[in-house]
């Protein structure tokens, strides 16, 4: 069954066209407007009209990190998870709730207050640099975050790192977690999922 991802570009939905390209299997992707989004047609999908959501059989899933998840557990090849059970399998949904928790959330505090509270985008920009060094502590040596290869972890952590990083909340300190950036960002699959407009 073919997946159907419903996309906003440069949202959270990219990191789960990010992961549909990794996989490389058929899918469909209907850009949509953010007028669009907000529409009954799409708030049947999504309740608040938001993206992404993933659609198969008349089914839908949204919350991009759980999509992600999801989809890596579909695959049955195994190509961006680990099996059930293992030690490798738990760190994977650590790290993707570590990055949606510890780094998106005040990322996107710190990015909305910037002008208007400044004590609160200072504070939010300390909790993502406490969380990043957790993150560059963990990549010490290491080419992915878990398990040796990449994975669902990396798509999700490294999509909100780079988030992080474009808000100029990363700017040093941080060796390891901009070599990781940076390889990730390289992925072909990243920067076709990242060229649709």
């Amino acid at each position: 069954m073919t997946t159907q991802l419903y996309h906003l570009p440069r949202s959270r939905s990219t990191r789960v066209l990010w992961t549909l390209e990794e996989l490389g299997d058929p899918f469909e992707c209907s850009v949509m407007t953010r007028e669009e989004s907000r529409g009954a047609e799409h708030r049947a999908r999504h309740p608040l009209g938001r993206v992404p959501v993933i659609g198969d059989g008349g089914e839908h899933l949204f919350e991009s990190a759980a999509i992600v998840l999801a989809l890596a557990d579909r695959d049955p090849q195994g190509r961006l998870c680990f099996p059930l059970g293992s030690r490798e399998r738990e760190l994977t949904y650590q790290w993707a709730f570590f990055a949606m928790l510890e780094i998106e959330a005040p990322t996107v505090t710190a990015r909305d207050e910037r002008e208007r509270d400044p004590e609160r985008h200072a504070a939010a920009r300390e909790r993502v640099g406490t969380a990043a060094r957790v993150v560059e502590h963990e990549l010490s040596g290491q080419e992915f975050i878990v398990g040796g290869r990449f994975s669902a972890a990396d798509i999700v952590l490294g999509s909100v790192l780079v988030f992080a990083r474009d808000q100029g909340l990363l700017d040093e300190g941080f060796p390891e977690v901009s070599r990781y950036t940076d390889a990730l960002v390289a992925r072909p699959a990243r920067a076709t999922a990242y060229s649709v407009a």
